[in-house]
């Protein structure tokens, strides 16, 4: 494909993502992920961490007064020893055996919180091994965000926003000085999630009003549920993908 309609393809996808994101606090990669691994899988996965570290720094700063710092301290907690661990178990492991991990833990999790919601507690360990998680596969494929979210399923919109933001804000910064360190972050990468920005400023301004409708009447829980479903669903079929491929 021509520089110019990457670009635009890939726009398009990163202003949905950054609407959905606004909206739930999660699903910028989930949205724009495969389209820009699709177009351009060579931009991969700086351009989306350096687009998904900015539009995480915007959320964090309109709800950031809504925060859970006890669960974004132990969550982060996880996610540093595993973002310093992703560039290297890329090494060894191959991306679509990650992604149908990854896919199947949120399978099962999504399930016991459907059927019984007490299931999965949020506590320190829950909270550490989601964030170690999300560290692996946000690192290794963009997509890590369902996996600390689902904590969160049953808690009002501006918090789940705001610890999301603040989260995923240190995290993707952490995924990015991980990658940098060992030498998987090409410039050109960096320089395509820059072209990216003015989509990302345009979805997060959009998502103002979406986001008040999303917050009454459970329909936030549900919309977490639905999301981190949608999200296993499209690292199954580009694990299977891949392998077919391969």
């Amino acid at each position: 494909m021509p520089e110019l309609p990457i670009l635009a393809f890939a726009s398009v996808a990163v202003f949905l993502g950054a609407l959905v994101q606004g909206s739930l606090g999660v699903g910028l990669a989930l949205v724009s992920a495969p389209v820009v691994q699709i177009a351009a899988p060579s931009l991969m996965p700086g351009s989306l961490l350096l687009v998904a570290a900015v539009l995480a720094a915007l959320g964090a700063v309109r709800e950031i007064s809504h925060t859970d710092w006890h669960g974004v301290s132990w969550a982060l907690a996880g996610r540093i020893p595993a973002t310093a661990a992703a560039s290297y178990v890329i090494l060894v492991v191959s991306g679509p055996t990650l992604d149908l991990l990854s896919a199947g833990i949120t399978l099962g999790v999504v399930s016991l919180l459907v059927f019984d919601p007490a299931r999965l507690p949020r506590n320190r360990g829950t909270l550490f091994a989601s964030g170690a998680v999300a560290g692996l596969i946000g690192t290794t494929s963009s997509i890590g965000g369902p996996f600390t979210a689902l904590l969160y399923h049953q808690e009002p919109g501006p918090k789940i926003r705001g610890t999301l933001s603040v989260f995923f804000t240190a995290g993707t910064l952490l995924s990015l000085v991980s990658l940098t360190v060992v030498g998987r972050l090409p410039s050109r990468q960096l320089a395509f999630g820059a072209l990216l920005l003015p989509a990302v400023v345009a979805g997060f301004a959009l998502s103002g009003p979406v986001r008040r409708r999303v917050d009454g009447g459970g329909r936030m829980r549900a919309a977490v549920l639905a999301l981190a479903v949608v999200a296993a669903l499209v690292l199954i079929a580009r694990g299977l993908v891949a392998l077919h491929t391969g």
